[in-house]
Parts: C-alpha cells; sequence; structure tokens
C-alpha cells in the first residue's frame, strides 16, 4: 500500500480487490450492506459456473401449443397430460389425443396411483374426479368435489374444508368402507384447507394460516399432530426435492415467505428474495407453482399489483443457498426423465434450461451491484481502473455502466465490450475517468447472449477531503 502526497491532498493506494459476481441476488438488507458477490438486482444469470456470474441457460420449444392451461404433469415419467379449457389431453409423441372431454374448465392437479395391475393417471378440477387406465377413462363416483387431493400408502386422500377424507387400501374408489375408509376432522384448523401433500410417511395439510401433519397408515394409527402456525397460499407452490445424499426436503410458499420443512418446525429460506414474495399480486395468489430440476428449486409467482398471472420466476440452489431471478413466468412445471418442462399463461410449451437463447431468441439480462464504499464516510474514492476476466462470444454483447447515487436507474455507460469468436477466457481493461472523487458507486452489467464474468478486479485510491 502506497501514501502519495500532494500540494493540498492525501490519498492511498487500495491494493486491487479481486471480485466475483455469482452469489445471487439479495434484496433484504440495505444497499449499502450487499456483498460485493451479491446483486440487489438481476435477471436471468445463474449459478452454473460459480463463483463466476453466467446468464442462465435457455429454454426450447417443446410439444404443440394448447389454448388453456388449466393442468399439466406427465404420466408413469413417459408422456405429458394436460388439461386444455373442458379438455383432458395426452401426447402420443407428435400430437395431443383426447382423453376425456366435457370437464369444468378449471385448475386442476394430475396424481398417479398404482396397485399391483393397474396404474391410474387421475385428474381433479374442483368438480371433476377422473382416473384413467392407459386404455379407459371414468368418473370416480363418490370423491369429493375439491381440488386438493394426494396419493400415499395406496390411498387416495382429499382435503374438503378442514376435512381430510381417505379412500380404503388399495381403492380410488371406495370412500365408505367402515375401519378402511376414513374422515380424519383437522381440528384447530383456521380457514378452509388450501394445501395438501404426503412426505415421509404422512399426509400434510395446510389452511393459509395452520399447517397440520397426520401420521400413520390406516385407521387404525392415524394420529393427527398438534397444528402449527406456518400456511401455505398455493397448492401448486408444494415441492419435494430429493438431494444427492437422499434428504428429503419439501417446499411451500406461506404469506411473503417460501419454507422448507424436513420434519419438525418449517424454517424460512427465502429471507434474501423476501421482497419479491411480499409483492405478489394476493388475488392470484393460488396461482404460484413451484417445481424442481437437478439441484434448483422454481418458483414463479404473480409479481407485482397488476400481475394476473405469474411473470417472474425465483431459482433456488439448494447447495449454494443463492437466489436468482428470471424474467418469465409459468402456469405449471413438471419432469419427465432427465428434463424439466414448463407451460406458460399462453399455452406454449417450454423444454427448460435446454439450449442458450429463449426460443431462438438471444437472452437479454443485467445486473446490478450494491452500493460499493471504501474507506471511512469522511473519504472519497478514485477507482483508477476496473480489469475484468471475460467469456463474450462474438455475438453476444454486454456493457459495463456506473452510478454515483444509492438506488434509481441513472446508470451512465462506462465501457463497450467487444466479443471474440476465437479466445475465451480474455481480459479487459476498464477505463474510469468518471469515477474520480466520489462517496460510493454501483456498477451494471448488462447484454445479450452467452456471458460468463469470471473476476473483475477493483483498483482503487481513497482520498481524504
Amino acid at each position: 500500500m502506497g501514501v502519495y502526497w500532494g500540494k493540498k491532498l492525501r490519498y492511498t493506494q487500495k491494493p486491487g480487490e479481486v471480485i466475483t459476481l455469482g452469489a445471487g441476488e439479495n434484496v433484504s438488507v440495505p444497499a449499502f450492506e450487499i456483498k460485493k458477490n451479491e446483486s440487489s438486482y438481476s435477471r436471468n444469470v445463474s449459478s452454473r459456473n460459480h463463483p463466476a456470474l453466467s446468464v442462465r441457460p435457455g429454454r426450447a420449444a417443446a410439444f404443440t401449443a394448447i389454448t388453456t392451461p388449466n393442468a399439466f404433469s406427465q404420466r408413469n415419467n413417459e408422456y405429458p397430460h394436460v388439461q386444455d379449457g373442458t379438455v383432458w389431453k395426452r401426447w402420443d409423441g407428435a400430437t395431443w389425443q383426447n382423453v376425456q372431454t366435457g370437464l369444468t374448465s378449471a385448475a386442476g392437479k394430475f396424481l398417479e396411483f398404482n396397485t399391483e395391475t393397474v396404474r391410474y393417471t387421475i385428474l381433479v378440477n374442483g368438480t371433476n374426479v377422473y382416473s384413467w387406465t392407459g386404455t379407459v377413462a371414468a368418473s370416480i363416483a363418490g370423491a369429493p368435489a375439491t381440488s386438493l387431493y394426494a396419493v400415499d400408502d395406496f390411498r387416495l386422500y382429499a382435503l374438503l374444508g378442514s376435512v381430510l377424507k381417505c379412500t380404503a387400501e388399495g381403492s380410488i374408489t371406495d370412500w365408505t368402507t367402515v375401519d378402511d375408509a376414513d374422515t380424519i376432522i383437522l381440528a384447530g384448523m383456521v380457514g378452509a384447507g388450501t394445501a395438501i401433500a404426503t412426505f415421509k410417511d404422512s399426509v400434510i395439510c395446510w389452511s393459509e394460516q395452520t399447517m397440520h401433519v397426520l401420521y400413520g397408515d390406516d385407521p387404525y394409527n392415524f394420529y393427527p399432530q398438534d397444528p402449527m402456525q406456518y400456511g401455505c397460499i398455493s397448492d401448486r407452490s408444494v415441492v419435494i426435492h430429493d438431494s444427492p445424499d437422499g434428504r428429503a426436503t419439501l417446499y411451500f410458499l406461506d404469506y411473503g415467505k417460501f419454507m422448507r420443512y424436513t420434519g419438525g418446525s418449517p424454517q424460512e429460506m427465502s429471507q434474501k428474495v423476501r421482497a419479491y414474495l411480499e409483492a405478489i399480486n394476493t388475488t392470484y395468489k393460488t396461482k404460484c407453482v413451484a417445481g424442481k430440476h437437478g439441484k434448483y428449486i422454481y418458483l414463479s409467482i404473480p409479481y407485482g399489483a397488476s400481475a394476473t398471472a405469474n411473470n417472474l420466476t425465483l431459482e433456488y440452489d439448494t447447495e449454494l443457498d443463492n437466489w436468482y431471478v428470471i424474467d418469465q413466468g409459468y402456469v405449471e412445471f413438471t419432469n419427465i426423465g432427465e428434463f424439466f418442462y414448463g407451460v406458460d399463461s399462453a399455452g406454449a410449451f417450454h423444454k427448460i434450461n435446454s439450449g442458450t437463447t429463449f426460443n431462438g431468441t438471444a437472452i437479454s439480462w443485467s445486473y446490478i451491484t450494491g452500493v460499493w464504499k471504501k474507506g471511512a464516510v469522511s473519504q472519497k474514492e478514485v477507482v483508477s481502473d476496473y480489469w475484468a476476466v471475460l467469456d463474450l462470444p462474438a455475438a453476444s454483447t454486454l456493457t459495463l455502466s456506473y452510478s454515483t447515487t444509492v438506488d434509481g436507474d441513472d446508470f451512465v455507460l462506462l465501457y463497450t465490450f467487444t466479443g471474440s469468436a476465437a479466445e475465451q477466457m480474455t481480459r479487459a481493461q476498464v477505463p474510469t475517468t468518471a469515477l474520480q472523487n466520489i462517496d460510493w458507486h454501483r456498477l451494471k452489467f448488462a447484454g445479450t447472449g452467452p456471458c460468463t464474468i469470471h473476476y473483475l478486479q477493483e483498483d482503487l485510491r481513497i482520498k481524504a477531503r
């Protein structure tokens, strides 16, 4: 560290600080407290090359678009099934084939129920309850009129209000046999049921205010745990993720909080992006949907007061505990083999995390740092240089802008990078004559197409006032 003297001023040269930028978004703390490897705002970046900052993978068109996506899932991990408006359809590898017509057009849910001889795919939508054996579709007589269904221990469970019903073992139609089928009153439930799932040999039910765990597998040993004060605002937000070491975690969306549950008490894991969850248009809260792919959890939400459909997706890296924001929304997700699919509100299907474009269009992305400040409040900064080590293909674009305010969209272009078709891991020196005698600053990276920023080195001097 050198000390330099002028006629009136003294400044101190700080050693160049090497920064990586790939630690995800954090909007939970003031701008001054955001770590240098985190963003205060970002769109369409990812942790794929962590700790580097990189543009997220793309998506590709899949299947054939439909009109009204009310439900989306798969059968036997092979082909997708949808409820398109009033019609249940299955994909045969080339086109959609009708399974059942004349349904109520409402948000629905698919389940799989297997016996020793038959695999049933079941569709429920609040009014209709239908099963399909692979050849024959039939209405399930006597089934409760609700969309909140789950399968566990060879039983079909239905949550209606604060009442949980289950079929006799091995049956999807027997709701009445004494000492086999059952009805459980969920004492202490506040409000009507909103979600249901099966997890670790238990059935879990929620209202918007309470969570109920039912242990056991038949009427002789069913045991409901005392309710916990955690709610779920959307049945579609419930997802179970298995880590590589075999540990299972259940995730669900409460008001303003995304929760994880492995047993005991649920824990919030969304503090860094809570501002997004608190901005959900709750008129459409039941549209919130979660999915999983590899080590990632996806939560698609109607973000903003004017949103009437899911328009933003939050990607959570379960290994790094980092969040990334995607400016696209989905009605529902499903996994088929190694592939991850989503359908949007227009009825278009997408293979997510596929390729480097969004259905043929270069991905637009951006990344804004928190406020960077060195030295005491009484001191000024002089940024001498920025050095960037990056991969930028020739067809991609990248700009670096700066702002000397704490917030606001007042960024000024600082540098435009040039891509290379021949060389990656290139090093670029960024002129910083604009960043002289400042209190603090923020940086904004923005571009189109693939890009990875491996390192950014900041050389600066701290200057006495």
